[in-house]
């Protein structure tokens, strides 16, 4: 066989240590970020907000975005079990929370999954992580309770492999581990994160092995950006978001569709979600609504090929 390599004459002493510490990469992680105009978004969420009762956020529209584009195309809703990548039957969001620990000096994370999530408006959405995550910071949550005093009774030495154990019942066999505080499938088909709130322009967050979740998107601080319009330079309300995404699940095509859904909506939110007018509705303002999301009136999105 001949030769397709060869040594180098001077090899430098960082290129030898950099080879002793590190083993070949294994990490299928994708990390990806871009500026995006939400001028007329923030305009519209005020207005949808005024108009439901419910404060919609920024989070609470990027949930339903993701969730949208998920059902345009289902295939993209994956989980991986064993060696193999699987669709879900559902499209659930996991909403990020941070809560204050009892000294105050610092935050546990924890969060809320909205199930079915792409049947749900915008408002309802709003209602849902507006007060799952109200009892989570008063620790009057009982799924997230009962989880945290399961752990809290696990030696640290043994939470390693416990949290292995317990990953491998829950989505190799599958075991009900309800009993136990550990629900079913818990962070659901993706993950949101608002980084803002702690005064963070852009941030990148971990693919959390666990949780089996494909693909994070981290929300940075609103803000004054310079876009182009018709060639010159103007100022417009600006975020910087980032993606990240596990490639066993998603290659450049998928992840592009993805990008463009959620860019298109972000952008022009009228061109996809009804007037927010058409969310004055009493029982909305509850959080009680059993009306499902409207179609998108203007635009959808295909993914090529």
């Amino acid at each position: 066989m001949a030769k397709l390599w060869k040594k180098f004459k001077n090899v430098s002493s960082w290129r030898k240590i950099s080879v002793g510490m590190w083993e070949r990469p294994s990490d299928p992680t994708i990390y990806g970020f871009e500026t995006v105009d939400v001028d007329d978004l923030m305009a519209y969420l005020d207005e949808v907000s005024q108009a439901s009762g419910e404060k919609v956020t920024l989070t609470t529209y990027m949930a339903k975005v993701i969730s949208d584009v998920l059902a345009e195309t289902p295939e993209l809703n994956s989980i991986i079990i064993g060696n193999r990548v699987l669709q879900r039957e559902h499209i659930d969001a996991f909403c990020q929370v941070a809560v204050a620990n009892k000294s105050g000096g610092s935050a546990d994370l924890s969060g809320v999954k909205i199930r079915d999530s792409d049947q749900k408006t915008l408002p309802q959405i709003a209602a849902k992580l507006h007060r799952r995550a109200e009892k989570v910071r008063k620790g009057q949550d009982e799924e997230i309770e009962q989880t945290k005093s399961v752990l809290d009774k696990i030696p640290p030495l043994l939470l390693p492999k416990m949290l292995k154990f317990f990953d491998f019942l829950t989505y190799a066999v599958p075991v009900d581990l309800g009993k136990l505080g550990i629900r079913d499938d818990p962070f659901g088909s993706f993950m949101v994160t608002n980084c803002a709130p702690f005064d963070i322009r852009l941030g990148f967050a971990p693919l959390v092995p666990a949780s089996r979740t494909p693909f994070i998107v981290l929300i940075g601080i609103v803000e004054d950006h310079v876009f182009p319009e018709d060639g010159e330079p103007v100022v417009k309300k600006g975020c910087q978001m980032s993606f990240t995404a596990d490639h066993r699940c998603f290659d450049g095509l998928q992840i592009g569709f993805l990008v463009r859904g959620i860019r298109g909506r972000l952008e022009n939110p009228r061109d996809y979600y009804p007037p927010a007018e058409s969310y004055r509705r009493d029982d909305q303002k509850s959080g009680r609504s059993s009306r499902k999301s409207p179609p998108p009136e203007a635009k959808t999105s295909k993914m090529a090929g």
